[in-house]
């Protein structure tokens, strides 16, 4: 089986070519002839060298691509596990069975805001759901902020469960079902000023033999978040000047249609930034060491060789360079050819552009942007500009890149997201 993707006019596709699968038969017809909630819609197309399987994803994005460079909250695993059996309960109904479903994290769409699910049937295919479905958990438990106690508990609830033999969707529903219970109590807690009762055993299970198993620690993230990247590059000042921020790190959610409502997510505690001056300020030991107003970092400067220092600017009498500006080093940014859009700068990698402000690195509110448009990374002198199955596409030097296309980018070169045009400097 191999799987490519490919753009058509203003649509997406995930193209499987089956090879040696069973596709002729009741299921192919069964998934061509209807459109199935929840079930990525498919064609079935004849072409020289065989038959394609084509599933329409435009506009959506994979779980695996959602949770790159953010934690996935206990709501939202509950609204994931829901939908997936919500879908399993409607294509039983057209007897498509559940050992035709990809639930691989990059094959398995969801909607970014409502976690709303499309799964991918394929004709023929043969997998053990019970076993995919219990990796798919093992992957949500690594993708879960490991301080967030509420998540931990459900994440490794629900896949403490699938490792048990003949596991059913009654055992796992009456977790979720747990989850929302002990919440309930939680918040009347909260309101009577009582403390809260111990935690639970199965936290205190995950903490004893879970991260050893999964070799996960308790501040072990697989990606940084994108708040602590920002900090990584930005000082305060710079992060209040820099347009198209996005300007909280909150989640706004919407009432579910199935009964379950999402509460807006606390913001975590960030960690409170010294000013630049004080981290410079010198002790009284270092006055001792190197006389009244010497500084040590000014001490441990490397020496440069004669021709660097001429070529290097002084910003002024006794200021040390403490960084290398050259041009290979120095920031990038996509320069706006029309003069009333404005630049973007690329901080850091991978560097996602896009209209979700949740899920971006730098919004761009243009209704022919997607939510998530393209992203820019780097490798050593290296960089790269992927397309993240945009809607109207993105082009490099006058070519319309395929979904899901990475090409490399050069300094100079031309971008047009969607209709806007940009140049990489």
């Amino acid at each position: 089986m191999k799987i490519s993707y490919r753009r058509e006019f203003k649509h997406n596709y995930l193209i499987i070519d089956p090879e040696e699968l069973t596709w002729q038969g009741y299921e192919s017809q069964m998934m061509s002839r209807n459109s199935i909630e929840g079930v990525l819609r498919f064609q079935l197309r004849q072409m020289d060298s065989g038959v394609r399987f084509y599933y329409e994803i435009t506009s959506r994005q994979p779980l695996s691509r959602i949770l790159e460079n953010r934690n996935i909250q206990a709501e939202e695993i509950r609204r994931l596990v829901i939908g997936i059996f919500g879908v399993l309960e409607r294509a039983e109904r057209y007897l498509l069975m559940e050992e035709r479903i990809l639930l691989e994290p990059q094959y398995l769409y969801v909607d970014p805001d409502t976690f709303r699910v499309w799964l991918c049937f394929v004709p023929g295919i043969e997998r053990n759901f019970p076993e995919d479905f219990s990796k798919l958990l093992e992957y949500l438990l690594g993708s879960v902020d490991h301080q967030d106690k509420e998540s931990v508990v459900l994440a490794y609830g629900l896949y403490q469960e699938t490792r048990k033999e003949n596991y059913g969707m009654e055992d796992l529903g009456r977790l979720l079902q747990q989850g929302k219970t002990n919440d309930k109590e939680k918040k009347k807690d909260d309101i009577s000023g009582q403390e809260i009762s111990d935690e639970p055993d199965v936290y205190k299970q995950y903490e004893e033999t879970g991260k050893k198993r999964l070799n996960i620690s308790g501040n072990q993230r697989k990606n940084p978040d994108k708040r602590q990247r920002e900090e990584s590059y930005l000082s305060t000042k710079e992060q209040e000047k820099t347009p198209g921020k996005r300007a909280s790190w909150k989640q706004k959610w919407k009432d579910w249609s199935g009964g379950y409502f999402l509460r807006n997510s606390k913001e975590k505690d960030l960690p409170i930034r010294p000013p630049w001056e004080m981290m410079f300020q010198d002790s009284e030991e270092e006055e001792r060491d190197f006389g009244k107003g010497g500084k040590l970092w000014q001490r441990e400067i490397i020496d440069m060789d004669d021709e660097q220092k001429k070529d290097t600017p002084s910003a002024g009498p006794g200021t040390q360079l403490l960084a290398d500006f050259s041009d290979n080093k120095r920031q990038r940014i996509l320069r706006a050819l029309n003069p009333k859009e404005q630049d973007i700068p690329i901080l850091y990698y991978p560097f996602v552009i896009g209209k979700q402000e949740s899920l971006v690195d730098f919004q761009l509110e243009r209704d022919t942007v997607s939510r998530l448009h393209l992203r820019i990374d780097q490798d050593g002198d290296t960089y790269r500009i992927k397309d993240l199955n945009s809607t109207n596409g993105t082009k490099l030097c006058g070519r319309l890149l395929e979904n899901n296309e990475e090409a490399k980018l050069n300094t100079g070169d031309e971008i047009c997201i969607a209709c806007y045009r940009y140049r990489f400097e």
